[in-house]
């Protein structure tokens, strides 16, 4: 009677959650590395449910799928975890970033890059987002005709990349966005396949992959260190976010770390770019196998009159076009996973877990599932227009993740995104290629491993 009641208040031991069958001492690395993290997930949740553990050599992934366990993740016991090992692949490339920093220093970079992303402030951006927007639009009528096809992937990264420069580092980056999309590319690329090795060979061994790696950091150091300096020689460092990091000081009163301000500049380029990029080609593809809801995207641009659209445009008559946007989100979430490290003893799905070992959760999975949506495999925009929202769990949509490692560029995201989808829609109409292949990539992000070829179509 004592062991049961300690039973009923102590949580079950961590053998006592569900393990798939694996190998002796490497645990489920091999299946992982054989066939990726998605399918062997997806086949262990068939079997034991929302919450199950992967080994992983000597240490526990805890998988949970349920956003209620997600919710103690990122918000009601988020000191127990943190970003540490876990983020150690993507450290090779934005260093010390807003995006894996912790403490001291995490805070100190959010409050100085926080007044750059505040809903008023990204707003004002909007001047800037369509006259690029405009450029390359520009660009694509005097190059695609009617039954024309192109990688519309390709060219969103070069946009979203020229945006980015512009907006938050008062840059013409349009000579060199090919060479630095060209670097990031290359590096997330490599980064995520160290990250699914079986054993990391050390970076500065000369293996053909860290060759390709160290090519790209370096041309990514070259054009932000570059970015640095051109700024700090103009005298002015203005109001953008580089201004913000430059102007900064630390403890000591010292402007901050050259090194440091780089990783910065390299998180909001990956994140602010690459992500952007990958949200609209999802939507794309979408929109090519769904003329009903082109349909319905362009007759809420043609209201415009054919003008501009503005901020407040993204709030009041774009409303559908935005909705669109956000349910590619739910459907093909850019940062389709997220992981943090166990940094204390806790519970989590009512089992007890240890500092050491490491969580997984991956909204791609809850985006989908059916106990929170209709007909989830659905492209529905509707679910996401005014009080749609109502009865449904806070958790069970995070495309820009939760709590306070919340994505800072979240209303940057949308607000971009919802104006170049606008701006498209109110010159082209593309379908899906019948030439296209359609993958997805799972690595740090959801990429469209061969890109989303359209083609041009007459506008209806």
């Amino acid at each position: 009677m004592l062991q049961a009641l300690l039973d009923r208040v102590s949580p079950p031991p961590i053998d006592s959650i569900p393990t798939p069958s694996r190998w002796p001492v490497f645990g489920h690395l091999p299946m992982l590395t054989r066939h990726g993290l998605m399918p062997v997930v997806e086949a262990a949740r068939q079997k034991h449910g929302d919450f199950f553990r992967l080994c992983v050599g000597k240490h526990s992934l805890f998988v949970a799928l349920h956003p209620d366990a997600v919710e103690q993740i990122l918000l009601t016991d988020k000191d127990s975890y943190g970003k540490r090992d876990t983020y150690d692949s993507i450290r090779v490339l934005v260093g010390d970033g807003i995006l894996t920093s912790e403490g001291e220093l995490w805070r100190r970079e959010r409050r100085i890059a926080q007044p750059s992303f505040n809903k008023g402030s990204v707003a004002a951006l909007a001047g800037k987002m369509t006259r690029l927007t405009e450029r390359t639009l520009t660009r694509w009528t005097q190059r695609y005709e009617v039954g024309d096809e192109f990688d519309v992937y390709k060219e969103l990264l070069a946009l979203a990349m020229e945006i980015i420069g512009e907006t938050l580092f008062s840059l013409d980056l349009s000579a060199r966005v090919d060479e630095s999309a060209e670097a990031f590319t290359v590096a997330l690329e490599q980064v995520s396949g160290r990250g699914n090795q079986m054993l990391q060979l050390p970076l500065h061994w000369p293996t053909p992959g860290n060759l390709r790696l160290r090519k790209a950091l370096r041309t990514l150091d070259a054009v932000t260190f570059e970015i640095i300096s051109r700024r700090r020689a103009a005298g002015t460092h203005g109001d953008d976010l580089l201004a913000a990091y430059l102007n900064a000081r630390d403890e000591q009163g010292a402007p901050l770390d050259p090194r440091l301000v780089r990783d910065e500049i390299v998180t909001f380029f990956l994140a602010g770019h690459e992500t952007t990029a990958i949200a609209l080609a999802w939507t794309f593809y979408l929109l090519g196998t769904h003329p009903e809801v082109w349909d319905r995207v362009i007759a809420e641009v043609d209201a415009l009159g054919g003008r501009v659209p503005t901020a407040e445009d993204v709030q009041t008559t774009l409303v559908y076009t935005k909705a669109v946007l956000q349910e590619s989100l739910r459907l093909y979430p850019p940062t389709w996973s997220g992981g943090r490290d166990i940094v204390a003893e806790t519970e989590l799905a009512g089992h007890r877990v240890h500092p050491g070992d490491r969580v997984l959760y991956l909204p791609f999975l809850m985006h989908r599932d059916p106990r929170f949506w209709d007909e989830p495999e659905r492209f529905e925009p509707v679910r996401f227009l005014p009080g749609q929202a109502q009865g449904r769990h806070k958790l069970a949509y995070i495309p820009f993740s939760a709590g306070p490692r919340m994505c800072i560029g979240n209303h940057f995201t949308l607000l971009e995104g919802t104006l170049v989808l606008a701006m498209i829609a109110q010159r082209f109409r593309l379908s899906l290629s019948p030439q296209a292949r359609i993958a997805q990539e799972f690595q740090i992000t959801m990429r469209p491993r061969h890109g989303v070829l359209v083609r041009v179509e007459a506008k209806r």
